[in-house]
């Protein structure tokens, strides 16, 4: 993909007031910490209703805060695919947005971008809805079209585009430059946990923390020899460390890794004895050891091993 400049507009402060309501208020300086990071990741716009933009004020010269106030929806003369919702962001210019487009994927969404850009220029807003699980491909389409403009919220809340995987496609699947520190990602997502007060799934694309986790022999042995063969990127560069599992599925190789990892001395013609007690209490378990329980029965087996 050709290198250009793309406007990233995040709406996560909009949707969590729409979801939290005035609770949302409670959580003012973790917003304010949210804002920072969501600006220093990569995103170009912050948008926020002007009730909240009164409560955070002041910010950064450097970020730019879009006042979300809908003011009306634009219905009339667009055939071009059903019944295109379209936002008027701003009475006094042509800002807009289209919101929805769901089920794109079943259609031919790349004709149906380029009349849209035909119709509108490239500089409409896209804010496409994930009911189909399919709003970052559809977003990336857009953008391979000619589209600048992009709407997302972090982790999709909302049921929108997700930043993070936007970001993190742009980067290493696009291998296109935006400007963020992705390193950033962990921090974003724990003070997000403490704003919304639930867990996002730890197998969450780009910010779970578990993605990095490997456990079966043949995957561990692969990364082993070249991380590249199971790893599409380095999981150091959005602030993730690889994470080995020892689980039942777990082989010789594997263990041993895990064992230098801790810096746990061992004989090798003992090694199966202790695997054949791991894959045993692992499939007790239905999951597999962490370190501390790796460490205990480490000790149980009187360091046999």
């Amino acid at each position: 993909m050709e290198e250009r400049k793309l406007e990233i507009v995040d709406k996560t402060l909009v949707v969590l007031e729409s979801i939290y309501g005035d609770n949302i208020r409670k959580k003012i300086p973790q917003l304010r910490i949210l804002i920072k990071l969501l600006h220093e990741i990569g995103c170009d716009y912050i948008e926020m209703t002007p009730e909240l933009y009164k409560a955070l004020c002041p910010f950064p010269e450097s970020m730019y805060i879009r006042i979300y106030n809908k003011l009306r929806d634009v219905q009339g003369g667009i055939n071009i695919y059903g019944n295109l919702n379209i936002e008027l962001m701003d009475k006094d210019s042509n800002n807009f947005r289209i919101v929805g487009l769901d089920d794109l994927i079943f259609y031919d969404y790349k004709k149906i971008f380029l009349e849209i850009i035909k119709k509108f220029g490239n500089n409409i807003e896209m804010c496409i809805k994930n009911e189909y699980n399919s709003a970052i491909a559809m977003s990336l389409e857009w953008i391979r079209s000619g589209g600048r403009k992009i709407t997302t919220t972090f982790s999709g809340i909302g049921g929108y585009a997700s930043l993070e995987s936007l970001l993190g496609s742009l980067e290493f699947l696009e291998h296109m430059k935006h400007g963020g520190n992705y390193v950033l990602f962990p921090e974003v997502l724990k003070i997000f946990e403490e704003i919304t007060e639930n867990e996002i799934k730890p197998n969450t694309p780009f910010i779970g923390r578990d993605i990095f986790n490997v456990e079966s022999g043949i995957h561990v042995n692969g990364i082993a020899k070249n991380p590249k063969t199971y790893e599409p990127y380095d999981p150091s560069k959005i602030g993730r460390m690889r994470k080995i599992i020892i689980g039942k599925h777990s082989g010789i190789s594997s263990l041993e890794m895990k064992l230098k990892e801790l810096h746990i001395e061992y004989k090798d013609n003992n090694l199966s004895n202790m695997l054949e007690k791991i894959r045993k209490i692992c499939t007790q378990k239905k999951r597999g050891l962490n370190d501390e329980e790796l460490k205990q029965l480490f000790m149980s087996c009187g360091k046999c091993i």
